[in-house]
């Protein structure tokens, strides 16, 4: 074991220790990373375990401690400490982390814990509150380093050396002139080889990206990951810096997006997760497992309305799944490409076509490819049906398969539209469609061309 590792605790370990022993248990917590912290809290059982651990956490660690943990999780151990152990965390929290630890508490006792704060920290947080957690105003942190249009480097960088230390992931230097309007933006790296004499705004990028408190999380995500930067500053309507986002918090953002599409396509919360009571996952389902019954009835009635036919020709009963599946896996391959460029801004209602055509064209060339596949199989497996059967489930496979690459594109594309999330109800609407499709397309031609 090298010098520098260290021995972590297991939950068991820590639970022993916070009966046995305290202080050997608070030395240990003190050392461990915030993230190490996160992950000691998520082997506990329960929340009264983690209570337990974390009543031994410095306060300086865990509120970072907490915010890594999944939000179920963050909520029942919040639920659990006192309004005074609470604003012991937030005090040393950065105004953005703070307000996203609030916004997870009841509004009562985030007011309370708010009002007890000093008097700084409360200017800094209480207008945070108000933005909705989603937006650029949700993200960002007042906590930034701004200086005058007319301030030379050498002041610049004299004031930066007293007061910039006390500021995390500090990168640039935001210049505004006497109204606090943003007049540009000046890199460490310029400032550090700029001549001391230089005025600021001569060297400062005043075309440097910028986002107003409204904007939605998704697009400030987009502006990161186009421009290449570590921190984007937030204006007000008027063009007033009011703060700043960091890239870590839109690591973030991404991280939550991602899962909440992934969530989505399966017809699930974007809020599901593995900390929640049974009780509150089991209703969440519920209710697109209740759409997808629906949706599965809707494809028996078209099925019912063939009865007679199946009844004559069981093969078709052994057959229709496979249209039906095939359909409804390439619609998802479609549809997944399609709501993942919607979501990084790379297809929109504008320039869909071109998305549109493709998609088709897959469809069509699929369609075919495997349409010939199935027919041989099915005129081998039913011979004395042959070729007859052969070529109707052919025929479906192409129907189905083009509806499936053109549903898969114009579902979510049209969602978006009309200003629905297009991974939330995409999926149901899909699977409908390509079962649908299928079942009638493949029992229609065979009631005319079998029966």
């Amino acid at each position: 074991m090298s010098a520098n590792s260290k021995i972590l605790p297991t939950n068991e370990e820590a639970l022993r220790l916070a009966r046995q022993d305290t202080l050997r248990l608070q030395e240990l917590l003190a050392g461990m990373h915030e993230c190490e912290l996160a992950d000691l809290l998520l082997s506990c059982r329960n929340d009264e375990e983690r209570l337990a651990i974390t009543q031994h956490i410095p306060d300086e660690l865990l509120g970072d401690a907490l915010l890594e943990l999944p939000e179920g999780m963050q909520e029942g151990l919040l639920a659990l400490l006192k309004p005074g152990e609470i604003e012991g965390v937030v005090e040393h929290l950065d105004s953005d982390d703070a307000t996203d630890l609030l916004q997870n508490i009841d509004k009562d006792v985030a007011d309370e814990i708010i009002e007890r704060l000093e008097p700084a920290e409360r200017r800094e947080i209480k207008p945070l509150m108000a933005h909705d957690e989603e937006s650029a105003g949700g993200l960002m942190q007042v906590e930034l380093f701004k200086v005058r249009h007319d301030w030379s480097v050498e002041k610049v960088i004299q004031v930066l050396r007293r007061f910039g230390k006390e500021i995390e992931n500090l990168h640039y230097v935001y210049v505004v002139d006497d109204d606090d309007l943003l007049v540009g933006v000046l890199s460490l790296h310029a400032l550090l080889f700029a001549s001391p004499e230089t005025v600021v705004t001569e060297i400062a990028n005043v075309d440097f990206p910028r986002v107003t408190a409204g904007q939605d999380q998704e697009e400030v995500a987009r502006i990161f990951d186009k421009y290449d930067m570590l921190a984007l500053p937030v204006v007000d309507d008027a063009g007033v810096l009011v703060g700043r986002i960091t890239a870590d918090d839109v690591i973030d953002v991404i991280q939550e997006e991602a899962t909440e599409d992934m969530y989505r396509l399966a017809a699930l919360s974007d809020q599901d997760d593995l900390s929640e009571p049974v009780a509150k996952t089991t209703r969440r389902r519920g209710v697109w497992l209740a759409v997808n019954l629906l949706t599965a009835i809707i494809a028996s009635l078209v099925i019912s309305r063939f009865e007679a036919t199946l009844s004559q020709i069981v093969a078709l009963a052994i057959l229709m799944p496979i249209v039906a599946s095939m359909g409804g896996i390439a619609g998802t391959q479609t549809l997944t490409v399609i709501v993942r460029s919607i979501a990084l801004g790379r297809v929109t209602f504008d320039n869909a076509r071109r998305a549109l055509m493709k998609e088709v064209s897959v469809g069509l060339l699929s369609g075919l490819i495997f349409a010939v596949i199935m027919g041989v199989i099915a005129s081998f497996w039913f011979p004395e049906l042959g070729f007859r059967l052969g070529l109707i489930i052919a025929a479906a496979m192409m129907v189905n398969l083009f509806m499936a690459g053109l549903a898969g594109a114009m579902i979510p594309m049209t969602l978006q539209r009309l200003n629905i999330d297009p991974a939330l109800a995409s999926g149901t609407i899909l699977t409908t469609v390509t079962d649908v499709v299928g079942f009638f397309s493949f029992l229609g031609l065979a009631t005319i061309f079998l029966v």
